[in-house]
């Protein structure tokens, strides 16, 4: 959890008059890292193979080096991702949902309370973490709206916690999670 008053610092030309920030969390490292790691587990191997193919002599470089970049991309993918989400809050003000990202892909998505759906969802990804899927028929072009038009706070270290608040804040009673 961030402290809100470090949330406020961070989004206060996106807060309304009279908006207060009651939870603010960033994603979990760890939790990105481990739902991304299966793209290690194939891009390592073609890395591999790749390398293999071209000093055995099986394929040019013309043919390698395109190969081997996109292995290099799938092997380097999660870190940049686990790095942009260092730069994202999740934020619950008294009015709605935020998502702010101040990193490499600087965005802003708004979700106040009345669009949200009556009940949450929580996708555990497993031991621990997760998302939290809080809003449906959103558009599709956000990054944190999935195929089906769904809203998240994603990769959370506990999703539980979020939905608490969430739905305290919904609910008027921000103090009483």
């Amino acid at each position: 959890m961030i402290a809100p008053a470090h949330a406020l610092t961070e989004l206060a030309d996106t807060l309304q008059p009279g908006e207060r920030v009651l939870y603010a969390v960033r994603p979990d490292t760890i939790v990105t890292l481990r739902n991304k790691l299966f793209l290690w587990w194939i891009g390592i191997p073609w890395c591999a193979g790749t390398l293999s193919l071209y000093f055995a002599g099986r394929a040019s470089a013309a043919i390698a080096l395109p190969l081997a970049m996109v292995g290099i991309a799938m092997v380097a993918a999660p870190i940049i991702m686990a790095i942009d989400a260092r730069s994202t809050i999740y934020a619950i003000t008294n009015k709605r949902a935020l998502i702010a990202r101040k990193g490499i892909w600087p965005d802003f998505l708004s979700c106040p309370f009345e669009r949200m759906d009556a009940d949450f969802e929580i996708l555990t990804a497993g031991k621990k973490g997760g998302h939290l899927y809080f809003a449906s028929g959103m558009p599709t072009r956000h990054r944190d709206v999935d195929y089906t038009g769904k809203l998240a706070f994603r990769d959370l270290a506990d999703p539980q916690e979020a939905a608490r608040h969430l739905q305290a804040a919904r609910n008027g009673q921000p103090g009483t999670v």
